[in-house]
Parts: C-alpha cells; sequence; structure tokens
C-alpha cells in the first residue's frame, strides 16, 4: 500500500515567497502610482492649455473685429490693464440704404434685411454725398421683410461723429448691427483669477440689451508679484499708430480709446493644482499683438 505524503512549505519558504510577492505587487503600486500622478498631471495641464487657449482665441479674434461698421478710432470703448471694452460689427450682419429718395421717419429702404430684428443696435455709416463720414449709432423700432424696409428710433440716436443727426443719412448709408465685448479679470475672492467676458448691443443714449450675462471662459490666471503673492495674471498693453505704448491715466486708470490702434494680451495662467511629483504649479504663457480693424482709415472703418 503505497504512503501519501505529507510534506509540506517550511515557515522559511513561506516567508520567502510572502516577500518575493510583496516586492512585486510593491513594485506594482508603485509603478501604478506613478501612472496615475503622470496622467493626472497631464490632464491639469491639458484642462489649463485648453482654458487658456479659449479666452486668447476669444480675446484675439474679437479684438481683431473691433470696429467693423465703425469710422476709424472708434472699435475700443474703453481699457485699463486688467479691462477691456470693444465694439463692432462681430457678426458681419450688415446692409446698405438703396432709396434715392430723402428719407423721413428714421426708415430706410435696404437691399436685404436678412440678421436684422428689433431691438438690436445699428451704426449708420454714410459713404455718399456732403454728409459721408458722418456716423451714428441707434436702436432698430422695426423691421419689414416684405417692404425691405429698417426703421430706427430717431429720438435715441447717439452721434459718433460730432455733429451727426438722422437727416445726414441716407443713399449709400451703411448699416452695421453692433455688439460689445467686455472682458475683464476676478480680482479677489474664491473666483480670484477667472477671466470673464460679456456680450451685449452697444449702448445708443439709453443702455444696449445684454445678449450674454457675464461668464467665466477661463479660470487660475493668475502668477506672483514680487513679494511671493497671487495676483491676476491678465494684462492689456495699448499702443499708438505709431507703436508707441499708451500711458494709463494715473487718476482714471484708463487710456485714451481714440488713440489705440493695437492692443497687446498677456496671459498667465497656471494649473488648478500643484503638480503631484513636483509639488509645483504648472504654468503656460501666452501673449500677442492684436490690430484693432479699421484704426488706419478715418472715415469709413474698413
Amino acid at each position: 500500500m503505497r504512503r501519501v505524503s505529507e510534506a509540506g512549505f517550511t515557515i522559511l519558504e513561506l516567508m520567502v515567497a510572502t516577500g518575493v510577492l510583496l516586492a512585486v505587487l510593491s513594485g506594482a503600486l508603485y509603478f501604478f502610482s506613478r501612472s496615475q500622478g503622470v496622467y493626472t498631471n497631464e490632464r491639469a495641464t491639458l484642462d489649463m492649455v485648453q482654458d487658456l487657449r479659449t479666452a486668447f482665441d476669444r480675446f484675439t479674434n474679437e479684438i481683431r473685429m473691433a470696429g467693423a461698421g465703425l469710422p476709424g478710432y472708434h472699435g475700443v470703448v474703453s481699457g485699463t490693464e486688467t479691462t477691456l471694452i470693444v465694439r463692432g460689427d462681430f457678426s458681419q450682419v450688415t446692409t446698405i440704404v438703396t432709396s434715392t429718395s430723402p428719407i423721413s421717419n428714421g426708415t430706410f429702404p435696404v437691399g436685404t434685411t436678412s440678421g436684422f430684428a428689433i431691438g438690436q443696435t445699428v451704426s449708420l455709416l454714410q459713404t455718399d454725398g456732403t454728409a459721408a463720414g458722418a456716423s451714428a449709432l441707434a436702436k432698430i423700432a422695426a423691421v419689414n421683410p416684405t417692404s425691405s424696409t429698417i426703421t430706427i428710433n430717431v429720438g435715441d440716436m447717439l452721434p459718433i461723429t460730432s455733429g451727426a443727426q438722422a437727416s445726414n443719412f441716407g443713399p449709400g448709408c451703411l448699416i452695421n448691427v453692433v455688439e460689445r465685448r467686455t472682458y475683464g479679470a476676478i480680482t479677489s475672492g474664491a473666483d480670484m483669477g477667472a477671466i470673464t467676458r460679456t456680450v451685449a448691443y452697444e449702448s445708443t443714449q439709453s443702455a444696449g440689451t445684454t445678449i450674454q450675462a457675464q461668464e467665466i471662459i477661463a479660470r487660475n490666471v493668475l502668477t506672483k508679484d514680487s513679494n511671493g503673492n497671487d495676483v491676476v495674471g491678465l494684462k492689456f498693453t495699448y499702443l499708438n499708430s505709431a507703436d508707441g505704448i499708451l500711458a494709463v491715466d494715473p487718476d482714471t486708470g484708463f487710456v485714451d480709446p481714440t488713440q489705440v490702434a493695437k492692443v497687446q494680451v498677456t496671459l498667465q495662467a497656471r494649473t488648478a493644482g500643484r503638480d503631484l511629483h513636483s509639488g509645483e504649479y504648472r504654468t503656460l504663457n501666452i501673449t500677442a499683438l492684436v490690430q484693432v480693424r479699421g484704426q488706419y482709415i478715418p472715415a469709413v472703418g474698413f
């Protein structure tokens, strides 16, 4: 009869095997943890880059279009080191007055009414006749696609060029929808370093209707000052047509918008959290110098 062996592992063998297993598991865990850290760091960097690029593209595209449909040097409404307000025909909605007769009651026969609606603010820019160069802002009171006419509220007109009035606008007048873009930065609180954007129709004698309420388009646009404190990493620098830097008025904090021909945008951002390996924030800096559209032509803005 054959005996069954009851021999097994010794305590020493079990200890050695357990040690080897623990070493293998520790190595695998370290590798996994390291890989997870790399993924988290890269994901945070990608989020930062996407946020900054979104904000930067909006800045540059809309600054470049500022002044479209307006006389020269009227694309920038206001500017400080951390805020910028621009206006123009960003949606490219335009038409021309086709009448060969004098205009009455603010009703303009036009080539097309497509894209125009009641409540919009439009610029009137006269290109022909003795009043060529005259420009004003007004709100649309009525749109009639059947008769191809646009009626403005004459009582709410705001002259852009000095002395402009309703009687200046007739055949050959360009009509453009004018919107306003307001960019700024939150400088304190939990949202410090967030970049905001607001869209509205341009104001006449009354405020323009808001199209898009203030929205946050980027976060953590932050850098350090000389004392190591967090400060907003957004800066606008304004240049005139000779590329000279325009000084910000020390009393008001604003530049003279009628002199602005170019805007330099500088953004410095960091990741939402620190790098899991180095313990430091990852950062990204972007700078661009943007020509404001139409600022070299004093009459027509194109």
